[in-house]
């Protein structure tokens, strides 16, 4: 009787620790649940950009961006409204999950009247004269590309983060993104990143990226600022954004090259 109730109650504490040895989920796991996070059906949103060179000069511009999921798949749409000189510029991109199919993404420039498809190996090209290549402005990376490892966690801000870094899986993509790896900082309570750093070809620091003034909007955690810093040129990219409006039920024609060359119309 004596064996049988030790026997218990050991049963009893291993059920109670068992939680605190359980497995911390792989680097891959977590860059999955960011993936998975709830960013709503469909999101608009007004934009500020600042570009600050090492000078201190800066440049301003205004933008509006319209996103819509596909299942797992995304298109969105971005236009400069500010100044005269960018005005009706545009970025279309269709991101598909998975490697099978290349993402596609299209630039307007009402200058040349053109349209410039952005093909893959331009993808680490920097988008009109930001800190941001044509890849970086993907709302998560092609986690299919990256071998992920998680390397610890830490305190940021107040948050516990885990760090979690990605590395491109072939030489060709390392030059085609042009980083070595990356580093996620994602916040535990709420799968989101909050600052990303990259290192270029070179295995160098080159640039990285803080999210701010997180907070929920409709119940959907949303950062209202962000900068892309380039420490090794100086020059930094500052976003804010402003009356985000969640699932609205956009239109699938938006996010068309019709659209891309019309420039951006309200209510459509």
């Amino acid at each position: 009787m004596m064996n049988k109730t030790v026997f218990m109650l050991l049963g009893a504490m291993l059920l109670l620790v068992g939680p605190i040895f359980a497995a911390e989920p792989t680097g891959l796991e977590i860059m999955q649940r960011v993936d998975a996070r709830d960013d709503g059906d469909d999101l608009i949103q007004k934009m500020k950009q600042r570009l600050v060179d090492r000078r201190g000069d800066v440049r301003e511009r205004e933008m509006i961006s319209l996103r819509k999921d596909y299942g797992k798949d995304s298109k969105s749409i971005t236009y400069f409204l500010a100044p005269s000189n960018v005005r009706d510029t545009a970025l279309l991109t269709w991101d598909y999950d998975g490697v099978e199919k290349d993402d596609d993404q299209w630039l307007y420039l009402p200058a040349l009247k053109k349209v410039r498809r952005i093909s893959s190996s331009d993808r680490g090209d920097y988008f009109m004269g930001t800190d941001f290549t044509f890849e970086d402005i993907k709302q998560t990376p092609e986690l299919e590309d990256y071998n992920w490892s998680l390397i610890g966690s830490e305190n940021l801000d107040g948050h516990d983060v885990w760090l979690v870094e990605g590395e491109p899986k072939t030489d060709d993509l390392k030059k085609n993104l042009g980083y070595s790896k990356t580093r996620y900082s994602i916040r535990k309570d709420i799968n989101m990143y909050v600052r990303v750093d990259f290192w270029d070809r070179k295995g160098q620091l080159l640039k990285h990226l803080v999210s701010e003034e997180i907070r929920q909007i409709d119940g959907i955690w949303t950062a209202m600022r962000g900068t892309m810093t380039n420490v090794q040129s100086s020059h930094r990219t500052e976003l804010s954004f402003s009356d985000h409006r969640y699932n609205s039920g956009l239109n699938d024609r938006v996010f068309s090259e019709r659209m891309l060359k019309r420039g951006y119309r309200e209510n459509e």
